[in-house]
């Protein structure tokens, strides 16, 4: 659907067990690069292993075919090997992405101790593209009856919001840090001491309608019980935002201008989509 797919696929500390299993790749790391296997069989596309696995060998479970940790087959002639990837300066796990200097690379940069703690996973029926708006769209976030956030509207002052942008991504800060949308799969969200990334898996990445998502959870050993609890009442916010969505049938429309500040982003999302649409 788009000339630029960028992915944001984890932070390097989820490899600190070994090699690890996503919804779409398998991950094994060496030095400070990472390597990509596929995570469906070449053979008849069957999956291999289970996303949040940590693995020390590879087996399709339908035909029995092995592979090494790098991909390399045991017992067939087809390697899972697509690609070798970086690590860049924040610690994430990138592809097709260009990690430029920022506000938020400084700050995530200087978590040397993040420790992976767990995924969660999920599907929808609905738009991946509504998806993406409603996390760029700060106005939703309203207090009043009905309203799609009832608890984090009250939670979150958006007078205190700084909004910036670039070259495919929209940065909101907040007096407890900082949520990065990366166009047009990924959301970020950070605290001191916390990391949370959320990407979007498209049913088919021509059409809208259909997706998968899954969030990982990181923490710095010093970070708080209380402060875990509090952190991941953003996968609570991120269902509401799907059961919002899927309320919407139409395919996605740009907003093309606003004159309320809190929908900036939701702009910016909807030139880029123009801009990087095949």
């Amino acid at each position: 659907m788009f000339k630029l797919n960028p992915q944001i696929l984890a932070h390097k500390s989820i490899l600190d067990k070994g090699t690890f299993v996503l919804p779409n790749y398998i991950l094994s790391k060496k030095e400070n690069k990472v390597k990509l296997l596929r995570r469906y069989c070449p053979h008849r596309q069957y999956p291999l292993h289970k996303p949040g696995d940590i693995i020390d060998s590879i087996q399709c479970n339908f035909h029995n075919f092995k592979w090494n940790i790098d991909g390399s087959p045991i017992n067939n002639d087809r390697n899972l090997n697509c690609g070798e990837i970086k690590i860049s300066q924040t610690g994430l796990i990138t592809r097709d992405f260009v990690e430029t200097e920022n506000i938020w690379t400084s700050m995530l940069a200087s978590e040397k101790n993040l420790k992976y703690s767990h995924s969660t996973y999920g599907i929808s029926s609905g738009s991946w593209l509504w998806m993406m708006e409603i996390q760029c769209d700060l106005l939703h976030i309203y207090q009043g009856p009905n309203s799609i956030h009832p608890t984090f509207s009250k939670e979150t002052n958006l007078d205190q919001v700084e909004m910036y942008e670039g070259d495919g991504y929209a940065l909101q800060t907040t007096s407890t840090g900082w949520w990065l949308l990366i166009f047009p799969y990924t959301f970020i969200e950070w605290s001191p001491g916390c990391l949370a990334i959320n990407y979007t898996i498209p049913k088919n990445n021509n059409e809208e309608f259909g997706f998968e998502w899954t969030t990982q959870f990181y923490y710095d050993l010093l970070t708080t019980d209380s402060k875990k609890r509090n952190f991941e009442t953003l996968e609570e916010v991120f269902l509401e935002d799907v059961a919002a969505i899927e309320q919407q049938k139409v395919p996605y429309f740009p907003l093309l201008k606003t004159d309320n500040r809190l929908e900036k982003h939701c702009v910016t999302f909807g030139e880029w989509v123009l801009k990087n649409k095949k």
